[in-house]
């Protein structure tokens, strides 16, 4: 297992309470939910940070790159509670990187996959199974963290209350 893992993923939330109305149904589904509070997180100072496998930072945005790696968190975090292997889809154009968390034993690969010009390098890094859980777990954590900053009522959903 290295000694020092580089892959990190975070949200920074607003530095104030901006109480934001959502212009959008609070019943629709997960995804939609997901992008559509991403949008009104845009309209503020949050912040999201990936890096790793040779890039610091990422060029990821709130609006876009957030939601989709957000939109995989519940079935990933789940995977990785079974032992089962999870994948983080940066889908946006430019990014365009699938990051693959695959458990052996206790230790769990982490492989950034991409489909741009960008080559990783390392393109694998190994982690224990507690760390890949607490670095998706801290990301869910985070991002309702800067939705009860700007939209209480969002955060309060069942999608996001758990976390």
């Amino acid at each position: 297992m290295s000694a020092s893992v580089n892959f990190r993923l975070s949200v920074t939330p607003p530095t104030s309470d901006f109480a934001l109305t959502p212009e959008f149904e609070l019943d629709e589904d997960f995804e939609s939910l997901v992008m559509d509070a991403c949008q009104i997180l845009s309209r503020t100072d949050c912040q999201f940070h990936v890096s790793g496998f040779g890039q610091d930072p990422w060029p990821v945005d709130v609006s876009y790159d957030l939601s989709s790696a957000i939109e995989n968190l519940p079935e990933a975090i789940e995977a990785l509670k079974l032992g089962e292997s999870a994948q983080i889809d940066f889908y946006g154009q430019g990014i365009e990187r699938l990051v693959t968390f695959t458990p052996q034993g206790e230790t769990v690969v982490i492989k950034c996959t991409s489909n741009t010009a960008w080559t990783p390098d390392p393109d694998t890094e190994e982690i224990s199974l507690g760390e890949a859980r607490n670095l998706l777990l801290t990301l869910a954590r985070d991002f309702k963290a800067a939705l009860e900053r700007v939209c209480p009522q969002v955060a309060a959903l069942d999608a996001f209350a758990a976390w």
